[in-house]
């Protein structure tokens, strides 16, 4: 599961911005995204000490939402049969727009996810 979270974000951070003919909309870069990185890294934590299995899909929901978020897609259809982790995906697909939206406004966040 990290690795493919990792290849995920890598991909959707080293995307090149370019201008977009649509009003506003800009493409996601590392810099802009580092709160956004650092929700990701933390629920992945989370994942890892859940205790039940409903939490642990639960909390990679969340994830799996978050990365959507930053690679400007939507999955909930995937997610039809299972309201809890339709909810949690839900939950981390707004969170990471809001995130996306505020960094454009407010870049600097002083929030950091490392891996190892």
């Amino acid at each position: 599961m990290l690795p493919n979270f990792l290849n995920e974000v890598d991909a959707a951070t080293s995307r090149p911005s370019r201008p977009s003919r649509a009003s506003s909309v800009s493409t996601p870069t590392a810099e802009v995204n580092a709160c956004l990185i650092a929700r990701i890294g933390w629920c992945h934590r989370q994942a890892m000490e859940a205790r039940t299995t409903l939490e642990v899909e639960e909390w990679y929901s969340e994830q799996k939402g978050l990365i959507d978020a930053l690679l400007e897609r939507d999955c909930t259809p995937e997610y039809r049969g299972t309201p809890a982790l339709r909810e949690r995906y839900s939950r981390g697909l707004q969170d990471g727009r809001v995130l996306i939206q505020v960094a454009k406004i407010r870049p600097s966040c002083h929030h950091t996810y490392t891996h190892n």
